[in-house]
């Protein structure tokens, strides 16, 4: 009867039934060991480098599309938006006074208008798909829009009524069209800008993890190189491991001081600019409804109810602004809340003289030119939320050079440790390898 068959693996043999299975497997000699050793050290080594390399070069990107695209992006919808409401409001408020309206602001209008078409232009230049639709809306409809304004104003200055008609006609427009895609433009640019700043601002786990890898096989390597060889020390793998070690804990702090930046930020830039943003839309919207409110000469409670929604928003996006803004910026945005606070009582007189039928001297208050009326608090209003908002704009772009600063030299420094890691790895394993010829 034959015995069962079998197989040998190493020294020790495995019986099996039923079927003779003649392969035979041995373990590797030992140069074929050292050089699966050598090639499996070398694809870490180049796969740490690798990795490395491109999650470097993609962070490096990253922050340059903060600083030279989505950011000034986001720049430009805040300047479109704030244009083209104050653009609405100044029409509003010049077409109270009778006749030709007062120099100021007619100029302030024309200015509102020269900087949203000039925001355009900017906005054209790195917008995407979705965003071209929208900035070609506003390319044709901005016309429209300021052709409307001037018809109202040639009656006013001849004192027919029906400008007044043509002005709601115009600020419909513009709330309702113009308004709204400038807004989607910001909330688009603002997306874009705070994925770029989550991408950046991650912590390079890969290059983490293949690091230790790298690092642990090098180090498992001369653990067998000294069982083997009776040799304590391989220098070859002993200054690849120093290398590996380099390009795991370099690339790891400066990814780390760079998403640190940026992150920083993220919570004290960005994310404010957004509440800062809504904070001066609704202190716009508010501006016009007033003047709108009394153009309309009794029927204006829709504008007047817009208005307490508008101030309520108001009142609600400084306080959280203010909560959330550092310490350095927060001076700057309770004093927006405090004239915020003066020009809603001052609202409330000039709706008492309204009311109660003195319609030109409620007009009067509204277009006053003195330091304490309505005009000039709303004026000191909008400078201390564009402060705010110019220094959070340049917190974001300021960290995002910091953190891209965190990275030179990283990447050509990859290339040479990775070359590096490589030889040294050869230059430790190949003179043993060459010790069994």
């Amino acid at each position: 009867m034959l015995p069962p068959p079998r197989i040998v693996i190493g020294s020790r043999p495995w019986i099996l039934g039923g079927w003779a299975l003649p392969t035979v497997v041995r373990r590797p000699a030992t140069p074929d060991l050292y050089r699966l050793v050598a090639a499996a050290l070398i694809v870490l080594g180049v796969g740490l480098g690798a990795t490395a390399l491109a999650t470097v070069h993609h962070r490096t990107a990253l922050t340059r599309d903060i600083t030279g695209v989505s950011g000034p992006l986001s720049v430009s919808a805040q300047d479109l938006y704030r244009s083209l409401s104050d653009a609405d409001a100044t029409a509003a408020t010049a077409f109270l006074t009778s006749g030709a309206e007062p120099a100021a602001l007619r100029q302030r209008y024309l200015d509102d208008i020269a900087r949203a078409s000039a925001a355009l232009t900017v906005a054209a230049r790195d917008a995407d798909d979705a965003d071209t639709a929208r900035l070609a809306v506003l390319t044709d409809q901005l016309p429209v829009y300021t052709g409307l304004v001037e018809t109202a104003r040639s009656y006013n200055r001849l004192g027919i009524p029906l400008g007044g008609a043509y002005l709601r006609e115009a600020s419909a427009l513009m709330r309702t069209t113009l308004l709204p895609r400038a807004q989607d433009l910001f909330e688009s640019a603002q997306r874009r800008l705070s994925g770029a700043q989550r991408d950046a601002a991650g912590f390079p786990w890969a290059v983490l993890l293949l690091g230790l890898c790298t690092v642990a096989a090098l180090v498992a390597a001369q653990v067998l190189l000294a069982r083997r060889t009776h040799r304590i020390f391989n220098l070859g793998l002993v200054a690849a491991s120093l290398v590996a070690l380099v390009a795991l804990v370099w690339p790891a702090l400066a990814l780390s001081a760079a998403a640190h930046r940026v992150d920083a930020g993220r919570g004290t830039g960005s994310a404010l600019v957004s509440v800062l943003a809504d904070a001066r839309r609704a202190a716009l919207q508010a501006r016009a409804d007033e003047a709108l409110t009394l153009i309309a000469r009794g029927s204006g409670a829709a504008f007047e109810t817009d208005y307490r929604t508008a101030m309520r928003d108001l009142t609600g996006l400084l306080g959280a602004a203010a909560a959330r803004a550092p310490e350095s910026d927060r001076e700057v945005i309770l004093q927006a809340r405090d004239h915020a606070s003066r020009w809603d009582r001052l609202h409330g007189e000039l709706r008492r003289l309204d009311d109660r039928g003195d319609y030109l001297a409620a007009v009067g208050r509204a277009t006053a030119t003195g330091p304490a009326d309505p005009p000039a608090v709303f004026g000191a209003l909008d400078a201390a939320i564009s402060r705010a908002l110019a220094t959070a704009n340049d917190r974001v772009d300021r960290q995002a050079g910091h953190g891209r600063r965190a990275l030179t030299g990283l990447e050509a420094a990859l290339l040479l440790g990775t070359a590096g890691l490589v030889a040294a790895v050869l230059l430790g394993l190949r003179p043993r390898i060459g010790e069994y010829r």
